[in-house]
């Protein structure tokens, strides 16, 4: 069962994407960081296979974490922001740093509707990454 890390300084993010995914089944969250500096530390303990990370949060942002991991984790990261809708620009920082994918969160930092607009698209997109199958970036942005 692929291991997620959640890293939202969020809570109700957090829950909210922890019950996305138990309800989908088949994915175990092993665990949940509230910011940058945490989910590094989390994902080096965990070994993850997947982290979703927010872009904006205190202690170390959503960039600075995904440089570290992608130095220091072979994780399949998803960034799911309200800053990283289509063509913003750290939709594109995210993708060259090396965002596996980029989904904007439908309704802002607190998102209470991801459940509802993104749950689907948030799933799809992690079992088409741990499938090898890839992720249109573009498409992802949406």
């Amino acid at each position: 069962m692929p291991k997620i890390l959640i890293v939202d300084d969020s809570r109700l993010v957090r829950m909210t994407i922890k019950t996305i995914l138990r309800r989908a089944d088949g994915f175990d969250v092993v665990g949940e960081a509230e910011n940058g500096r945490e989910g590094v530390d989390m994902a080096r303990e965990l070994n993850p296979d997947v982290v979703t990370l927010d872009m904006e949060m205190p202690v170390m942002d959503g960039i600075e974490c995904l440089r570290r991991l992608r130095i220091l984790s072979p994780a399949k990261v998803v960034v799911l922001s309200s800053l990283t809708h289509p063509a913003s620009p750290k939709a594109v920082e995210a993708r060259l740093v090396g965002a596996d994918a980029v989904i904007g969160k439908p309704s802002g930092s607190v998102s209470r509707d991801v459940d509802a607009t993104g749950g689907d698209l948030l799933i799809d997109t992690i079992r088409r990454l741990l499938d090898g199958a890839g992720v249109d970036r573009r498409e992802a942005a949406r």
